[in-house]
């Protein structure tokens, strides 16, 4: 260990283990982080907790992030796609408590998804599609569209996600 701090920004575990969380506290070295949330996840976590202080139920989310790069020609693949998957989806849960409120949050479609498409390039676009309720159930739709600037100069992202040597 270098002694340098940590901070995680894929969707990994790779400090989340008991060895290395003692490893860091014992050499004094912050560690943190499991994403460093710029699409999907950082619209749920601006949005969500909205919705929850106004108490406006949640129907539905579909959310996709568009990729061209290699980045999303490697969370192509299913395995690859896992753990940025449980890291999307969990992200409402936490901020909803839908065991706390279960009429407005108890039945959630929450759909998630990466599509690789190449002319995106290094850029990065996010798509969400919202249904929400409010009085009454009246029945609300929310549509976002986030397109962001390669946010990523180097090869480090990449090499986290193992694609490239």
């Amino acid at each position: 260990m270098s002694d340098v701090p940590f901070a995680n920004g894929a969707p990994n575990l790779s400090v989340d283990l008991p060895c290395m969380i003692e490893l860091a506290a014992r050499r004094g070295v912050p560690i943190a982080g499991k994403d460093f949330k710029t699409g999907q996840t950082l619209m749920k976590t601006l949005l969500a907790p909205g919705f929850k202080a106004r108490m406006l139920g949640l129907r539905g989310w579909y959310s996709t992030n568009i990729l061209g790069n290699r980045d999303g020609e490697v969370l192509d693949d299913p395995e690859n796609f896992k753990t940025k998957e449980v890291s999307k989806l969990g992200v409402l849960d936490t901020i909803l408590q839908p065991e706390s409120y279960p009429d407005l949050y108890g039945n959630i479609d929450h759909v998630v998804r990466i599509n690789y498409y190449p002319p995106r390039g290094d850029n990065k676009e996010g798509w969400d599609a919202i249904d929400i309720f409010g009085w009454m159930g009246y029945p609300m739709q929310i549509k976002g569209r986030l397109p962001l600037p390669r946010l990523d100069p180097g090869r480090t992202h990449r090499a986290r996600l193992g694609a490239v040597p």
